[in-house]
């Protein structure tokens, strides 16, 4: 018995692909299986017993038997739930003009199965709908229908009409008590998947995030080791210019190197703090030269992250400019200020202002220097344009996109 019912009770196959959609597919065939069995079972029983009430039942057998047909033959639910919302309200508007339910106990009841089937499989404006129909009827025949019309049926049932109407509360009762477990349960088992996926993906992150993490600091490391073998390379020269030009090899290497220390000391592995970053490049390299000038450094800025593509050309450009400004712009001065405005406006186009109070800068010779070619390369990684003036010492003005 119960590998049969089991059986008939396994929907067919469906179109959807979607969890959501197979459940409510499933649902709703087990549903008429089982309002299948109960109402033919009730209307033989009212043809037995000669009541007038066998030809409700048997339009609502048929109607579960033609919604089963549906869901096999498109495979799809929708039509099923048009069906119970113009047939079954149909069946419900009857019952209640008619004497055998005028206490409309039963009525109701099917009324709210009905209104929720529709609810959950089409939405609240379908919902809506069909539970409007069916209250409209209800409260008309609480008007329309004679009290002495109520009192006569309800002294006149003989006993088989009441377990007939007994029976139809049970189901009624039972199938919208089955109907809304299968809802909550389904709600619940969601649930339980959505933590279950949120704490296998957060469990995912965190892994990658100390493997990332774990990556830049071995890239500082190496890159670390790079900079002082190109120290201890350095100290075998006596030519200072050569020892300079090391030097500044270096410094573009730890300033390369600062990034990656910068990216395994935050969690957000895809952006640097700007101001944090520039704070910790302009100590390092006033540490690697030796000035007799108090020099002092300025950031003003309104982005407070950039993308590490956009970072790595950015943090040697900047190595660049601040070298420069400390070798060459302050040889006469005893003080001087070095100033850094970053400004993101519209469409993604940053600004970057950087300006030194120093000597100026000779145009046509600064096109000539390395560290100059090495601008104008990192300006095109950035794809974004700059230009150079002298404005009470050197300014360079540059404007890109960030990269992502």
């Amino acid at each position: 018995m119960t590998n049969w019912l089991q059986k008939i009770t396994t929907p067919p196959e469906s179109v959807y692909t979607s969890k959501n959609d197979v459940y409510k597919f499933g649902l709703a065939w087990k549903i008429f299986v089982y309002l299948s069995i109960f109402f033919t079972s009730i209307s033989i029983f009212h043809f037995v017993n000669h009541n007038r009430n066998a030809y409700t039942t048997l339009i609502a057998a048929i109607m579960s038997m033609v919604i089963l047909y549906s869901l096999k033959k498109t495979k799809k639910y929708t039509i099923s739930v048009f069906i119970i919302m113009i047939i079954g309200s149909a069946i419900n508007q009857y019952t209640i003009y008619t004497t055998l339910n005028v206490e409309r106990a039963v009525d109701l009841l099917w009324m709210i199965s009905n209104a929720t089937y529709v609810f959950y499989m089409l939405g609240a404006s379908w919902g809506l709908l069909s539970l409007g129909i069916n209250m409209i009827g209800l409260i008309g025949a609480m008007f329309i229908v004679p009290n002495e019309e109520v009192v006569r049926t309800l002294l006149n049932k003989s006993f088989n009409q009441k377990v007939a109407h007994a029976l139809n509360i049970l189901v009624a009762s039972g199938i919208s008590g089955y109907f809304i477990k299968k809802i909550i349960d389904f709600s619940i088992e969601n649930e339980n998947q959505y933590k279950k996926a949120n704490k296998d993906l957060k469990k995912q992150r965190d892994e990658k995030v100390v493997m990332l993490q774990e990556i830049h600091h071995r890239v500082k490391n190496n890159l670390q080791i790079v900079s002082s073998l190109l120290r201890l390379q350095s100290s075998q020269f006596d030519n200072k210019e050569m020892i300079l030009q090391f030097q500044e090899a270096t410094n573009r290497v730890s300033s390369m190197a600062l990034i990656h220390e910068k990216m395994y000391m935050t969690e957000d592995l895809s952006n640097v703090d700007i101001k944090n970053y520039l704070n910790s490049l302009f100590s390092d390299i006033s540490r690697s030269y030796t000035v007799q000038c108090n020099i002092r450094y300025r950031i003003e800025s309104n982005v407070e992250n950039f993308h590490l593509d956009s970072l790595v050309p950015l943090a040697l450009i900047f190595n660049e400019l601040i070298t420069n400004s400390i070798k060459h712009a302050f040889t006469d001065k005893k003080e001087g200020e070095i100033s850094i405005k970053i400004d993101r406006k519209q469409d993604n186009l940053t600004s970057i202002i950087y300006k030194d109070n120093g000597m100026g800068i000779d145009e046509e010779l600064d096109k000539e220097n390395f560290g100059s070619i090495l601008i104008e390369t990192f300006a095109d990684q950035l794809e974004g344009t700059y230009s150079i003036q002298n404005n009470n010492g050197t300014e360079y003005n540059f404007e890109f996109k960030d990269l992502k």
